[in-house]
């Protein structure tokens, strides 16, 4: 009974074991393929710090337009109110201020 397990173990190891050329093989390609892998997300991490660059960037601008407005609008509004209250006088109308 003994021997008939021993034989099995020794048919399963032997069928498990690869040739060493074979192991290589597949180390080689294993390499490769992370090597494949890690080089497809730096290049996917570069892209995307890129395009947070851009974003940080294109935001920034926004904001400096958008300040740029409000400084407008904090100049043309005195004038406006300006220019109605003389209409307003000329009609002899009271104007809300």
């Amino acid at each position: 009974m003994f021997k008939k397990i021993e034989e099995e173990q020794q048919k399963t190891e032997m069928n498990n074991t690869e040739p060493c050329e074979n192991r290589e093989e597949n180390l080689l390609t294993l390499i490769e393929t992370l090597g494949g892998e890690e080089q497809a997300l730096l290049e996917e991490k570069a892209q995307l710090a890129n395009m947070e660059e851009q974003l940080q960037l294109k935001l920034r601008e926004e904001i400096e337009a958008k300040k740029h407005r409000i400084e407008d609008l904090k100049y043309e509004i005195p004038e406006l109110k300006q220019r109605c209250e003389a209409l307003a006088k000329a009609l002899d109308i009271q104007v809300q201020k």
